[in-house]
């Protein structure tokens, strides 16, 4: 990550998962020894930022377990444990299950230990204040990505110093998870700047805790409180540097990184120094040219590769072809095609960043929650046309034949709503995540082939191996 240039200190005791507790730390990078300065308190955030670019192999399990899972995605049949994800036959020694719980509790303990120790380091006292909130917005980041992936999990906010710390954790409930996850993002929110700027560009912000509030209330279906979040950020955009690029496909570019549409990215730099990403090797069609050899990893379905409406042009941002060492055209399949990096020459050396929250899930956000409330209001309408408009290629401010009308009704908004969500995130790891959250993930799969698919693959299974550490875990239904 760009911000994160001190990564040789990330190991200390932050390292250790909070759950699978089976390393000693290293003594020379005890806590006693390291957490005597602000240089130091900057590396431990820096460390606790660090974890999600290791969700995966440069964060491809939010994809793996965001959008394969879903009719938006499908795979090469080349690995087990994604297949298992694919299909909807996951069982609890998946690897990706497996790999994403313990990552993430790694995270929690980094920012744990930051939250614990940075305030008794003598040090500039705005700074202090600033790291700690850095810290709390990422432990609510974790968390929130824990409960919707496993439901209530274990519910530690203290730092795992020991082997016995945290191993007979009970799990809380998700209301008690979700209670925590809240009460850190809104500490955050009043904790943090409003923007960064230079090398601190793509941190987390006060603005970003609110978009990640607002994300939190409407998967609860706490829908006054989830517009109420968002209009803050729609009605304060440009105290936030928030706004939408002209052309979708601006959003992606590479010159764009951390621009006025990014809420929170996660942060690659590319260039052979290994910090870069490799989602667009996962994504290229197999054994093409980009960034050396192309994997083909994960390719849209056809259903969602057609459901894109005449003149869309964020269909255009798919390929069906690539050129081979011969210079010869070589037809395909389609891929996506949104993250491109022409300057990558190997896996995990390009320079896109990829987003977790953009200002236009923010204007759907609100557009969802508004029209829950009210229906399709007119301010839920100027929230969401000019996603439309830019979709089509028209003026972002002006009125389009394509702009949604409040004759659409309550019922029919939503629906165009959620579609507007598919085209508009596709590739960006939501789609799982919003058909669980609006209790359709059965029946919007099982018509186009998921016949696995049921009420149980709300939840992904506890890790068998977590467990097996604590028998005090209790394992999801179905799995």
């Amino acid at each position: 990550m760009k911000l994160l240039q001190p990564l040789l200190l990330l190991a200390l005791t932050l390292g250790s998962g909070a759950c699978s507790l089976e390393e000693v730390p290293p003594s020379s990078l005890a806590p006693q020894n390291f957490y005597t300065n602000g240089g130091d308190a900057v590396a431990a955030v820096n460390a606790v930022y660090d974890v999600a670019n290791q969700i995966g192999d440069q964060s491809r399990n939010l994809i793996i377990m965001g959008d394969i899972p879903s009719d938006d995605m499908d795979l090469l049949a080349n690995n087990a444990d994604r297949i298992q994800i694919w299909s909807f036959q996951t069982n609890a020694v998946n690897g990706v299950v497996a790999q994403s719980w313990q990552v993430l509790y790694q995270g929690i303990n980094r920012a744990n230990a930051a939250i614990e120790r940075i305030p008794g380091i003598s040090m500039d006292e705005a700074l202090k204040t600033r790291l700690v909130g850095e810290a709390r917005f990422m432990r609510a980041f974790y968390y929130f990505y824990l409960v919707r992936w496993y439901g209530g999990v274990p519910l530690l906010v203290t730092e795992t110093k020991s082997l016995t710390d945290g191993r007979n954790a009970t799990r809380a409930t998700a209301d008690e998870v979700y209670a925590q996850i809240i009460a850190d993002f809104t500490a955050a929110e009043t904790a943090l700047p409003d923007k960064f700027t230079g090398a601190d560009a793509g941190r987390a912000t006060a603005g970003a805790a609110k978009a990640f509030l607002a994300k939190v209330y409407l998967t609860r279906k706490e829908y006054a409180q989830a517009r109420d979040k968002a209009k803050e950020l729609i009605d304060n955009a440009s105290r936030y540097g928030y706004g939408l690029f002209d052309r979708y496909a601006d959003v992606f570019a590479i010159a764009n990184k951390n621009g006025r549409e990014s809420v929170f990215e996660l942060q690659f730099v590319g260039g052979g120094v290994g910090q870069g990403s490799g989602m667009i090797t996962y994504f290229a069609p197999e054994n093409s040219l980009i960034t050396g050899r192309g994997f083909g990893s994960f390719y849209p379905t056809p259903e969602f590769y057609n459901s894109f409406q005449n003149g869309d042009k964020r269909k255009e941002l798919f390929i069906n072809s690539f050129v081979n060492a011969a210079g010869q055209v070589v037809p395909t399949f389609q891929h996506f095609n949104k993250y491109q990096d022409p300057t990558a020459r190997a896996f995990g050396e390009a320079n896109n960043n990829f987003p977790i929250i953009r200002y236009a899930d923010v204007l759907l956000m609100f557009a969802e929650a508004e029209n829950e409330l009210s229906g399709p209001t007119a301010a839920a309408l100027t929230a969401v046309n000019p996603i439309r408009r830019r979709a089509y290629g028209n003026s972002l401010t002006a009125a389009s034949p394509v702009d949604f009308a409040a004759a659409l009704g309550k019922d029919g908004f939503r629906q165009r709503l959620w579609d507007e969500r598919r085209w508009e995130l596709h590739a960006e790891g939501h789609r799982w995540f919003d058909l669980v959250r609006t209790n359709r993930l059965v029946s919007v799969l099982r018509p186009k082939g998921k016949t696995n698919v049921d009420e149980n693959d709300n939840l992904f299974p506890i890790p068998q191996r977590e467990i097996d550490l604590n028998p005090n875990l209790v394992q999801n239904p179905g799995y």
